[in-house]
């Protein structure tokens, strides 16, 4: 049986619910519906998992998280877990990952670099059910007319996230 650690941290977008897996954070949640997301995403992710509480600045993940809000911390570097999802999916967050901090990219332009040049709105999908945010940072990817679009926490959390990075 999978253990897992569990933690929360209160950010200036609310508060985070993080899983670490034996292989890295293989779940994140930005969303106002917190626990029944954050539950669900964990039952998919981890079937029958254990979960274990801990206080986030006892993880990596929350460490790091802290300090990218304090604006102490440009790069987060956690191992994530992306096991379970498609090649398509992990290759669209394996590129959207590389995306530099205070860049951005359109849908399209992740399309074609990961090969498949009219998947945009696959890219979209994708993105939307990212499962680490922020440690793979899916606000980052916008329309192509440079429109905010698309981010399943809201367009104010993506439009935040982006002007902390900015």
């Amino acid at each position: 049986m999978t253990k897992l650690k569990v933690f929360s941290l209160e950010s200036p977008i609310g508060t985070l619910r993080g899983a670490l897996g034996p292989r890295g954070l293989l779940a994140l949640t930005l969303r106002q519906d917190e626990a029944a997301y954050f539950n669900r995403l964990l039952a998919k992710r981890s079937p029958g998992a254990v979960c274990q509480e801990v206080p986030a600045d006892q993880t990596k993940a929350g460490r790091q998280l802290a300090a990218y809000f304090a604006g102490s911390r440009a790069k987060l570097d956690v191992a994530v877990d992306l096991g379970g999802l498609t090649d398509f999916t992990r290759a669209v967050l394996e590129h959207t990952r590389a995306i530099p901090r205070g860049q951005t990219h359109t849908y399209g332009q992740v399309a074609r670099a990961i090969g498949r040049p009219r998947a945009a709105r696959a890219v979209g999908q994708a993105l939307h059910n990212n499962p680490v945010p922020i440690f793979i940072p899916c606000h980052r990817v916008i329309g192509a007319d440079g429109s905010l679009t698309g981010f399943g926490s809201g367009l104010p959390v993506k439009e935040a996230l982006l002007a902390l990075e900015a």
